[in-house]
């Protein structure tokens, strides 16, 4: 299958991992190799060479180095220093990418390790068709919400929501124009799709996937994802 050459992939590794409990998450050792890792090896099997960027904390990039020397050394990456928020990280990330000359962004939390070959295809692959998209799931269970004292209060109708996961996809400039006048404005934004939301409103395919691409936070969440990894007998770039 060819591989991609319009997107590039950004994996924001930035976060402070202070619920994971000992050390950052993304170094902790999924089937043997680190969790950022598996979210790698996954893109290079999708992407054309050199379209993966790391956005990491300037603290720990000589950390991320060795470990990608180590484990990833036939994979070509790209580095830039992540900042005080998301929204910086994945600004400074789209900066740094702007030689690539890709027409697409893709934003992937690189504590989501699960993610399969088949999922990242479909999502570009919407987003080339529709100009944006990013991976969802039906949302499954009965949601309330509450009070302001903290009991019930209604039943929210769950047919139209969707959890949203990673990656995301936008075309390039727009990405970054929007980013740009996110991080200008001081809000706090959870993911790039609600920054597009903001400042530059289009249409987002939502692609369903019924799998498990799970963000590691906790520990247990990094104990489970080893069990679905064990019970399948494949790595997510396999998948």
């Amino acid at each position: 299958m060819n591989k991609i050459s319009d997107t590039l992939l950004i994996l924001a590794a930035g976060g402070s991992s202070t619920r994971f409990g000992g050390g950052s998450k993304l170094f902790a050792l999924l089937q043997g190799i680190p969790v950022f890792a598996h979210a790698v090896r996954t893109a290079s099997t999708v992407l054309t060479p050199g379209h993966i960027l790391l956005s990491v904390p300037a603290t720990q990039e000589a950390q991320f180095r060795a470990l990608a020397a180590q484990y990833l050394a036939d994979i070509p990456l790209k580095f830039t220093h992540g900042g005080s928020t998301r929204t910086e990280s994945v600004l400074n990330a789209l900066e740094a990418g702007l030689g690539t000359g890709c027409a697409y962004a893709a934003v992937h939390d690189a504590g989501r390790p699960l993610l399969t070959q088949e999922q990242l295809r479909r999502v570009i692959e919407a987003a080339h068709s529709t100009g944006a998209a990013m991976l969802c799931r039906k949302v499954t269970e009965t949601v309330k919400r509450l009070t302001p004292d903290g009991t019930i209060g209604e039943t929210i109708p769950r047919d139209t929501l969707r959890i949203a996961e990673t990656p995301q996809i936008f075309p390039y400039r727009a990405l970054l124009e929007a980013t740009r006048q996110a991080q200008q404005s001081g809000q706090s934004f959870t993911d790039d799709a609600q920054v597009m939301e903001v400042y530059a409103p289009m249409k987002t395919e939502a692609v369903e996937h019924t799998g498990c691409n799970l963000k590691i936070t906790y520990r247990d969440d990094l104990e489970f994802c080893e069990r679905i990894l064990e019970t399948s007998g494949q790595s997510p770039a396999e998948l």
